[in-house]
């Protein structure tokens, strides 16, 4: 995975986002996670040559949101006007020391190991096919950090394009009066979902790899929803693996009932179509009597 092509890729985003951050205030979350794993590895390596401690993953965290919103703020600036404002800000978020994940720590992270040397390791690992992977907590997100809260909302409402939670952001803890990092993983949708209700924000644009949600995936049987309300929505999370597709949809069901506003899933490709309701599948309350609308096939 080199530069260039992490490169290629966020340049690639940035224009299908184009649009949208000309028209819209906009604050963008993104994920970290090949980024994460790569530093992973680099420490993992420092340390089995050197025998000094890797670096804690709070760290890790805060090197990618700093390195990928670096080049998120090169590749979309080419887009805006000289007047507009963009910034990244490196996102602490906290986090419960009760929350269940953290006596149950289940997200892999970082090299596979052998039996032999999972043994000799210090943290928690669990079995990953034939080898071994460390595994971190993945609790909920409760809110910013109230300093970094008050910077975001101010930057938004001056219409800056704020870049922020990034790989879900750097999990902390409320201990003593001061926020210290802890080694784990927040799920970078519910952290777009968090921050966007801390923000006031309207709608909230969940993009990835796929046109919009599907019930029956990968199967003759399956179809595109195209909108849905968050309660029939819930009813059919059986269709959404947890490691995919789930926290997406559980986020947007989140966000619609919290705040009233809406919430799309589609396509990086589709931003500019999937905001007019043109692509992608839209979730918004409606009436309880409304039928889910599906796209016919062709269509998408």
């Amino acid at each position: 995975m080199t530069i260039s092509y992490q490169r290629q890729n966020i340049r690639d985003g940035m224009q299908s986002l184009a649009g949208i951050v000309r028209k819209h205030k906009t604050t963008i979350v993104h994920g970290n996670g090949p980024q994460v794993g790569l530093l992973m590895l680099e420490s993992d390596a420092y340390e089995r040559q050197t025998g000094l401690q890797q670096i804690s993953l709070d760290v890790l965290d805060a090197e990618t949101e700093g390195m990928i919103g670096y080049m998120i703020e090169q590749e979309l600036q080419p887009y805006l006007s000289q007047h507009q404002g963009m910034v990244t800000v490196l996102s602490q978020i906290v986090v419960s020391p009760k929350d269940p994940s953290m006596s149950n720590p289940t997200k892999f992270v970082g090299p596979v190991y052998t039996k032999e040397e999972a043994d000799k390791l210090s943290v928690p690992v669990k079995a990953d096919g034939n080898y071994f992977r460390r595994v971190v907590p993945s609790p909920q997100p409760i809110k910013l950090v109230p300093h970094q809260l008050r910077v975001v909302q101010q930057l938004t409402d001056a219409g800056c394009i704020v870049i922020c939670g990034g790989g879900g952001g750097i999990p902390v803890v409320e201990k003593d009066g001061r926020y210290e990092g802890i080694e784990a993983v927040i799920d970078k949708d519910r952290a777009a979902t968090m921050i966007g209700k801390e923000i006031g924000a309207q709608g909230l644009l969940i993009l990835t790899d796929v046109p919009a949600v599907a019930i029956h995936y990968g199967t003759e049987q399956q179809k595109y929803i195209k909108t849905i309300s968050p309660n029939q929505l819930e009813t059919l999370m059986d269709h959404f693996p947890a490691g995919s597709m789930g926290p997406k949809v559980e986020s947007a069901i989140d966000f619609v009932r919290q705040t009233g506003g809406w919430a799309a899933i589609g396509s990086l490709q589709n931003a500019d179509e999937i905001i007019a309701g043109k692509a992608g599948t839209t979730v918004r309350d409606t009436p309880t009597d409304d039928p889910v609308v599906f796209y016919e096939k062709g269509d998408i």
